[in-house]
């Protein structure tokens, strides 16, 4: 019980997306909510992709992934979140650590976040990718070796955004992939839930980033 826990609270903070030639199988459907899964070669754990709509502008949402220092507010037991180092306005290295229940160790990783435009589409895509020696291992901690996630924010109206949530990872340490696969769809429900509250509000609602492309 507590290992599967543990599986649980890790895959909703550190799963990532990696490309895979499977197709992608729905999982769950609940309050707008769809996860997928797919197996990937090379990985014992199942790459995931949640989708839901959320009430918000691409600004909003921009602004809401952008702002590292909420990521506990959102996702699922995020213990810790901070930008590292701003490289431009729209690339950053932040550090995130997840808790998870005795007597394992909480999982870190340093994360390098890029953000893009189709400037036709309006598409945003966001990438974060795994610079697991960027900072020092600190005591206690299991540093997460592989991981990788893909964010893309669809405009689909007026205040009104598509999000597709995908990723990829190892979870590290003694915990074995087929165990976290069993919690696979709770983790990125949980998260999503929480983001779409959040992303009403009007910290975020009322942001105007000056690099994005509003469609409506």
């Amino acid at each position: 019980m507590i290992k599967t826990s543990i599986a649980v609270l890790i895959l909703i903070t550190y799963t990532a997306f990696k490309p895979g030639e499977r197709a992608w199988e729905l999982q769950s459907n609940k309050n707008g909510i769809a996860v997928y899964t797919r197996t990937v070669d090379g990985y014992s754990v199942s790459a995931v992709k949640s989708v839901c709509i959320i009430n918000s502008s691409l600004s909003g949402m921009v602004a809401l992934v952008l702002d590292v220092a909420s990521y506990k507010k959102w996702i699922f037991h995020c213990d810790h979140a901070q930008i590292v180092k701003w490289i431009n306005p729209t690339e950053l290295i932040y550090y995130q650590e997840t808790s998870v229940p005795w007597p394992a160790d909480n999982r870190d990783f340093i994360g390098r976040l890029k953000l893009s435009q189709d400037k036709v589409s309006g598409i945003v895509t966001i990438t974060v990718e795994n610079e697991p020696n960027y900072l020092p291992q600190k005591t206690g901690r299991v540093r997460l070796k592989k991981f990788t996630e893909r964010i893309i924010i669809a405009p689909k109206g007026k205040n009104k955004s598509e999000l597709s949530y995908e990723m990829m990872m190892d979870v590290g340490g003694n915990i074995p992939g087929w165990m976290v696969n069993l919690a696979i769809t709770s983790g990125p429900y949980e998260s999503l839930s929480a983001m779409k509250s959040l992303a009403n509000t009007g910290a975020y609602s009322n942001a105007r980033p000056g690099f994005i492309k509003e469609m409506y």
